[in-house]
């Protein structure tokens, strides 16, 4: 029963170690060690459900500062998608340049627009 707490709280160690340089990484924007680290906590996941674990005063506090590390990752990745996705709406709008039938360049705005070869 010890060997299995001192494993839950080992394996819930490095994956509380994993979340911070997961968020270091994602402030840093190093793409590579994000997927290296995501692979390493598939694999921590994967441990940690292999077996039904008592969990002890120490690994719920553990478990809580997971939750707390998993969360402010999620919120930095989605606002970094957004950002991303704000950059690109505002690149492609800027370069987007069509040329109508009859040579004429036209401009495309903001908002969806359905081009015709013949305006």
């Amino acid at each position: 029963m010890n060997t299995e707490r001192a494993g839950l709280k080992q394996n819930l160690k490095a994956l509380d170690d994993l979340l911070v340089r997961e968020r270091h990484a994602i402030i840093h924007l190093r793409v590579g060690q994000m997927v290296e680290i995501r692979r390493d906590k598939t694999r921590l996941l994967k441990l940690l459900h292999q077996v039904e674990q008592s969990v002890d005063e120490e690994s719920t506090g553990l478990i809580k500062r997971i939750k707390i590390n998993n969360e402010r990752n999620r919120m930095l990745l989605e606002s970094g998608l957004q950002l991303i996705g704000t950059l690109q709406d505002n690149v492609f709008r800027r370069l987007a340049l069509t040329y109508a039938a009859h040579g004429r360049s036209l401009s495309i705005g903001a908002g969806p627009h359905l081009l015709n070869r013949n305006v």
